[in-house]
Parts: C-alpha cells; sequence; structure tokens
C-alpha cells in the first residue's frame, strides 16, 4: 500500500519563514537556509542548511557556489533564501544573499524570495516597500494548518536547535549503557546460538517476521525483552537488507520502531539501527535527521559500507525517490532468495 502524504501549499513570506523549522527539523540559528522549489508548480525540493560564515565576507563567494551548486543539482527552478541571525544592522549578511542570488542566477535558477529572521519578525532583502515589508519587519505567523498536519501524520516534533535533534538519538548513559550493553551481549550469544541450529536463513526469515508482527502492533513498540533480538538481527546484512525494504511499505513505522532502537541501543550494536534510521528518514525527506542518524553510525565505525554509501548520496543530494528506487531495487533483487527458501 502507497502512503498518501498531506499537501502544503505555502503562499506568502511569512508562511514560507514560518515553514522552515518544520523542513529543518528544527528552528536554525546562525544559519543560511535555501530551499529548491521545483519545476512550474514550485515543489519543494532540498532544503539546505549552513552555519553562517565569518562576518568579514571572505567566504561569501565560496558559500555561494557551493550552494548553488547543490540547488542546481537538485532541479530547482527558483529558489527561497532565508536567513536566521541574531547580528544588528538593517539587513546583516546581505553580501552573502547577494553572493548566492548572483551563483544561482549564473546556473539558471531565479531567486523568488530572500529572507531575513531575526527573533519572531522577519524581514526581505529585496522588497523595501513599508506597506508590505516594515523596517522593524513583520510577526511571524504560526505554520500553515496542512503544515502542522503533516508534521502531526510524520509524528515530526519541531525541536529547538541542531543540539536538540541530536540529543533526542542520543544512546542511554552510565548505568543505562551498562545495561543495554549486557542485554544486547546476551541477544548475540542467543542469536549465534540460534544461527547454529537453524541456519542462517532460517534465523533470519524468523528475524524479518518479527520486525513485520511489531509493525503490525496497535503501538508499534516491542516488549523490552524482544528489542534486543531484533537490533542484534540487524547486524546480519541480509536481515538489515530486508528490513530497509519494509519503509516501501510503512515508512512512519519503521521511523518510530528504528527510533526507538537509537534511543536504547549502544556501540557497535548501533551502527546498522543509525543508518537504516537515516536511510528511512531520507526516503520521507528528512535529511536534518537522516545526517544525525548517519553521524551517529560513522561515528561507531567510519568503514561501514551502506554508511558510507548513503553519506554519498545525502552530499550528492540526491532526492527522496533515488532512495525509493534503490529500495525496490534491492526488493526485486531478494525475490530469487525468497523463492529459494520457499521451495
Amino acid at each position: 500500500m502507497t502512503e498518501e502524504l498531506p499537501v502544503v501549499r505555502l503562499t506568502s513570506p511569512g508562511e514560507i519563514v514560518a515553514a522552515v523549522p518544520h523542513l529543518c527539523g528544527f528552528v536554525p540559528a546562525e544559519s543560511l537556509v535555501a530551499v529548491s522549489l521545483r519545476g512550474e508548480r514550485r515543489r519543494i525540493g532540498l532544503t539546505l542548511r549552513l552555519d553562517l560564515p565569518p562576518d568579514d565576507g571572505g567566504a561569501d563567494a565560496d558559500i555561494a557556489e557551493q550552494v548553488a551548486a547543490r540547488l542546481a543539482y537538485d532541479g530547482a527552478a527558483t529558489v527561497v533564501l532565508v536567513v536566521f541571525t541574531a547580528a544588528d544592522g538593517e539587513l546583516p549578511r546581505e553580501a552573502l544573499v547577494g553572493a548566492v542570488t548572483e551563483a544561482a542566477e549564473r546556473r539558471g535558477m531565479t531567486v523568488m524570495e530572500a529572507l531575513l529572521v531575526r527573533g519572531e519578525r522577519w524581514s526581505s532583502y529585496t522588497c523595501r516597500h513599508p506597506d508590505c515589508c516594515p523596517v522593524g519587519g513583520t510577526p511571524i505567523p504560526g505554520a500553515a494548518a496542512e503544515l502542522v498536519a503533516a508534521a502531526a501524520y510524520d509524528g515530526r516534533v519541531v525541536l529547538r536547535d541542531r543540539e536538540a535533534l541530536v540529543a533526542s538519538l542520543a544512546p542511554p548513559l552510565l548505568v543505562g549503557a551498562r545495561a543495554a550493553e549486557q542485554r544486547l551481549d546476551a541477544a548475540m550469544v542467543r542469536w549465534f546460538a540460534d544461527v547454529a541450529v537453524r541456519g542462517r536463513e532460517v534465523a533470519g526469515r524468523e528475524a524479518v517476521r518479527a520486525v513485520r508482527e511489531v509493525l503490525r502492533l496497535p503501538d508499534g513498540a516491542p516488549g523490552e525483552d524482544a528489542l534486543p533480538a531484533l537490533v542484534v538481527s540487524l547486524q546480519d546484512v541480509l536481515v538489515r537488507d530486508e528490513v530497509a525494504v519494509l519503509a516501501l511499505d510503512d515508512s512512519e513505522g519503521l521511523l518510530a520502531l528504528l527510533l526507538r532502537m537509537s534511543r536504547e541501543t549502544v556501540a557497535p550494536y548501533d551502527v546498522p539501527v543509525c543508518t537504516l534510521l537515516a536511510v528511512v528518514a531520507w526516503l520521507r525527506g528528512d535529511g536534518a535527521l537522516a545526517n544525525v542518524a548517519l553521524d551517529r553510525a560513522l561515528d561507531g565505525d567510519p568503514a561501514y559500507s551502506m554508511a558510507r554509501l548513503v553519506r554519498a548520496g545525502l552530499d550528492g543530494q540526491l532526492p527522496p525517490t533515488a532512495v525509493r528506487r534503490w529500495l525496490r531495487e534491492t526488493r526485486r533483487t531478494m525475490q530469487p532468495r525468497r523463492r529459494r527458501r520457499a521451495a
């Protein structure tokens, strides 16, 4: 079954500003945010957030080229730029906005809006008409109702900053970490024993079935004893890949399960969990969550091949549709193996 996501329409600069924290997953601070709008209908594509460079202007040209190149790769026709800063002055970072605008126009893109956000007010870099863009700025409205509904549908909460997003995926600490490690070690011993008795394919098939059963639960939450077994099974790349393709049918449920796993898992068991979390978040268009999860995976194992592949895709600004194609191809390659198992 294909998931139908709510449609969100943004029609004013204020609505765009109110939407940015939802697109990033947190409220940006001292940041440049560039939103790619694709095609004649201006559908939202890539949302790119970068820390503001030093205010001496020395890095503006390099930042502008980097932003424009990524937006062009995403297929942007028009672009919205939003600067979040607490800096003083009438229009701080105007030179940076100008540099990004010029770099985008050289690549055939149009900057539709360039906005400044300070505190709870927004201003325009391009409009100086006092009737619509007063000197002191305009209060930021509440997010569009459709956007709030979409966030509720996804189960996403806008966090106060990126550090809060990182903390939301943090593993247990101290006594909790030691207890989690003991549970996972014991589950790994049971996994090896099961593989020795029944074979890798049978044990793997049962592990995937267990994940499917959890996704069918009303609350989508496995019991405390079941969670370590699920985490350990993902250490097997065959199980990991079969679980990944479940996102094609229930990305919302799988995301919730992987989020819980990440919070109750310690290294090195968290590497495949966080890698899968990055894949599902990327599939759902949540680049902020995908990057945070992937950072944790690569911190645990910089050589983990699937994590490195996902990092290359994210850095290359591949859209979520590319992830969906990848997972569908993975599913097709698994079909012969499933037929052999059935035989």
